[in-house]
């Protein structure tokens, strides 16, 4: 029994963490690491963006790159995506 419990508990660790690296859209799928370019092709132009500064990988504690968030209302929820460096770098859903 409890090896059952360990095997579901790492089937759905497994789930989350690849929910929270990819976004389906329709039939295709966005990735963390994508263009830009390939989310405006398979997401249109964002309703809102926003820009801001954050903390990148590969820049030292005290450096800040320029990022934006792109928002997308979808069937009750909003979808934000954020991009540095003309990459996608998290994806984040907000439920109304």
């Amino acid at each position: 029994m409890n090896r059952h419990l360990l095997f579901i508990t790492l089937l759905l660790a497994s789930i989350t963490a690849h929910a929270a690296t990819s976004l389906r859209v329709g039939s295709k799928v966005l990735t963390i690491g994508d263009s830009a370019v390939h989310v405006l092709q398979l997401m249109g132009e964002p309703t809102i963006r926003t820009f801001k500064q954050q903390q990148a990988n590969g820049l030292p504690d005290n450096q800040l790159a320029l990022a934006e968030q792109w928002q997308y209302a979808q069937d009750g929820k909003t979808i934000v995506i954020t991009i540095v460096g003309g990459r996608a770098t998290n994806f984040e859903t907000l439920y109304e």
